[in-house]
């Protein structure tokens, strides 16, 4: 007779919502790589407009031209506080999301451990009503023989 868990389902549904918390940790983790590409590109159009700006201060200046310049840094700037402000956020939630993948990970070995106790127990048995099986047998045989 093969060893049936009477949790099975459970174990399953378990292991099941380890796997969608891990997708969502995944998740996060990928969102929070693409914010901080946002940042870094941000940051080199800053670093780019510097630079361009330093080379175009010689000969003839326009007024116009260095206010849009300074506008534009400006918005850069306010770009990338707004990025770090998501992306705080989604590290707090990519932390939330790793507690929850330690809580449904917990909750899967727990069952794994019962369904591992229930099997050794299960074998236990086995073995135990195969002995007395195989004593029954031998005390059979036993009685026969004594008896011809």
């Amino acid at each position: 007779m093969p060893f049936e868990f009477r949790f099975a389902a459970l174990l399953e549904l378990r292991r099941q919502e380890r796997d969608e918390v891990g997708a969502a940790v995944g998740q996060a983790n990928a969102a929070i790589d693409k914010v901080n590409e946002h940042v870094d590109e941000k940051q080199h159009e800053r670093m780019l407009l510097r630079d361009g700006s330093n080379v175009s201060r010689r000969g003839d200046v326009s007024v116009d031209a260095l206010l849009s310049l300074g506008r534009y840094d400006l918005q850069l700037q306010a770009d990338i506080e707004a990025l770090n402000l998501t992306l705080g956020e989604l590290i707090t939630e990519l932390e939330r999301r790793r507690g929850k993948l330690v809580d449904a990970e917990a909750e899967l070995k727990r069952f794994q451990k019962l369904r591992d106790n229930a099997e050794l127990e299960f074998r236990a048995l086995e073995t135990k009503r195969e002995h007395a099986e195989a004593d029954e047998v031998t005390t059979r045989r036993y009685t026969i023989q004594r008896q011809r």
